[in-house]
């Protein structure tokens, strides 16, 4: 049983990437946008550091954390800090539960890094690619495992997120 437990790693370099490369001009609001459209701008993170890595993006080394973290958790987490965030204008009460909200779902966001990381160790190094066509290569893989309406919009989130980030 001692090896049942596992502790996760939550200062890991996917979270030092993600926490650097969203402070750049113009990827929060590129994410945001992709967010919209449905895509987990965490895993579209990791398309990219992937390439960084010279990894190539499996969804099926992903499904059990949309699956057992995301899909019960996370996103119920994110849609209530929505409403919250829509009502605390009218409401200023909710300020206080608003942030608190805020900041249980970045918390929750780490964990959901943390997880793509200790994943990603899995996925083997491949010969050496180009950067971008690596990283676009990930993120088409990624956007084509979820069940996404608007295809070309998310392709072009994530075009215009390699053009950040190269």
């Amino acid at each position: 049983m001692a090896g049942f437990y596992h502790k996760m790693q939550l200062d890991n370099p996917l979270w030092h990437y993600v926490s650097a490369v969203y402070s750049h001009s113009g990827v929060e609001n590129v994410c945001l946008q992709a967010q919209a459209l449905g895509l987990q701008v965490n895993s579209l993170l990791l398309c990219i550091w992937l390439a960084h890595q010279q990894q190539q993006y499996d969804p099926s080394a992903y499904l059990h954390i949309d699956q057992q973290w995301r899909d019960p958790l996370l996103k119920p987490v994110r849609t209530l800090r929505y409403w919250l965030r829509e009502r605390k204008e009218s409401d200023p009460e909710l300020l206080t539960c608003y942030e608190s909200m805020k900041q249980t779902e970045l918390e929750m966001e780490r964990v959901d890094i943390a997880q793509l990381w200790e994943a990603s160790l899995k996925t083997p190094k491949l010969e050496q690619q180009d950067f971008s066509s690596l990283a676009l290569m990930n993120m088409s893989a990624y956007v084509s495992s979820v069940k996404i309406k608007n295809h070309d919009a998310c392709q072009h989130c994530c075009r215009s997120l390699v053009d950040l980030l190269s």
